[in-house]
């Protein structure tokens, strides 16, 4: 079957390959949200499909961000704070080109605007960019503006920060867009972005590049964040309509009762050995969403390391594919087992930064049954250290625990 966890990052990407790099935070937000289904991609390099995992380029913090105590002052007459959830007055239905005029009339007087465009970017996403100039070289803006599903906390956004009205800000300041090493151009960004509780939400990113962002044309992005949030807490905006939400398609675990997140979590404990020390624990998915994850960082006196379980109901898997692990077999019972050993969790030079390495393994039973259970020698699977020279436990042992009695399997709670 379709991994639909790493097709539609995919087809995302590929629908914004002409968009400035790294202006599209509000796609990659949708992305991220994305811790779940993060997670459930990592559980599911699969027979579903999954042959490699999608790895982002990360960014280099290289400044500050006015909503979490920067010494930067907002610009005199910014409601940044206090007001950004106010709803604007109302007017005219919102259009790309009536969003770009709004831009532009906000932007300090003194400035050269050039290469202004609008676009419906789909989705209820309106664009618009303009290029700015001081005199001492060009600035691109980039804004979107939208509504959609409200986002109501920080989790996968760095430098992030809820404000007591529920909205959700993000900001940062002259960053780096890519690792240094592989940035030339020598870009920079600079952000805010605000998630209000009603689902509109608006981006604005700063570059210190022209429209073409492959080379600097001045050392720091033009507007200051200061200004940039004066702009995005404008009560002028008009934002466009949501769109319809799309009907639901059956789930693989419609008629089947849905499984405490907590219950996942204690049933992972009680099956891992009893010597560990057992820190941060993290469940995900639950409820209507058809699926339980659950991980503990455990530690044998030697270093700590994730150990993660996945737990579904799914369109039974029959035989073995081809796609997925490195390893599979056929089991006498008729469950498909998948595994692999030491694998890389980057495809690129982070690998050899971090050296996190994992074990996978999954039984697919022929009820529908799914579960995969993974073990890292390292705190996590993305940015961190390796903290042993290989993972906590073996396929052997993973395949052991991951058959145990007790495992409940989550459906949508939906007939």
């Amino acid at each position: 079957m379709n991994n639909l966890n790493d097709s539609l990052p995919d087809l995302m990407r590929r629908a914004t390959d002409d968009l400035a790099p790294e202006s599209n935070d509000l796609v990659e937000r949708g992305i991220r949200r994305g811790v779940t289904l993060r997670r459930r991609r990592t559980a599911l390099l699969s027979l579903s499909g999954a042959g490699a995992a999608l790895a982002t380029a990360g960014i280099i913090v290289g400044g500050t961000h006015v909503f979490a105590g920067t010494p930067e002052a907002p610009v005199a007459g910014t409601t940044a704070a206090a007001a950004p959830n106010a709803k604007p007055p109302v007017s005219k239905p919102a259009t790309p080109a009536g969003t770009l005029a709004t831009l532009r009339g906000l932007l300090p007087e003194n400035l050269q605007q050039s290469a202004a465009k609008s676009y419906n970017d789909g989705g209820g996403q309106y664009r618009a960019d303009v290029v700015l100039n001081d005199g001492k070289g060009e600035s691109l803006l980039s804004l979107t503006i939208a509504t959609s599903k409200p986002i109501t906390s920080c989790d996968g956004m760095d430098h992030c920060k809820v404000q007591p009205d529920g909205s959700v800000v993000r900001s940062f300041a002259n960053q780096s867009i890519k690792d240094p090493r592989r940035n030339p151009g020598g870009i920079k960004r600079s952000a805010v972005e605000i998630y209000r509780p009603d689902g509109r939400t608006i981006s604005l990113q700063h570059f210190n590049a022209s429209l073409s962002i492959t080379q600097h044309t001045r050392p720091d992005p033009l507007l200051t964040v200061a200004q940039l949030t004066t702009i995005a807490t404008s009560n002028t905006w008009v934002y466009p309509a949501a769109p319809p939400a799309a009907p639901r398609p059956p789930q693989q675990g419609d008629g089947r009762p849905a499984v405490p997140l907590q219950q996942t979590l204690q049933t992972l404990k009680s099956v891992l050995p009893k010597n560990l020390q057992l820190t941060r624990p993290e469940t995900w998915g639950g409820g209507e969403e058809g699926f339980n994850g659950a991980a503990y960082v455990a530690n044998d006196g030697k270093g700590g390391a994730r150990v993660d379980v996945f737990v579904t109901y799914e369109t039974p898997v029959t035989k073995c594919t081809g796609e997925g692990p490195q390893h599979c077999k056929v089991r006498a019972d008729g469950a498909v087992t998948g595994w692999s050993k030491n694998e890389p969790t980057y495809g690129d030079e982070r690998q050899e930064i971090n050296g996190v390495l994992a074990n996978r393994v999954e039984i697919h039973y022929p009820d529908g049954r799914m579960i995969a259970m993974t073990a890292y020698n390292g705190p996590q699977e993305k940015d961190a250290k390796h903290t042993r020279a290989l993972p906590l436990f073996s396929t052997d042992k993973l395949f052991a625990m991951a058959g145990a009695d007790g495992w409940k399997f989550p459906g949508t709670g939906r007939k």
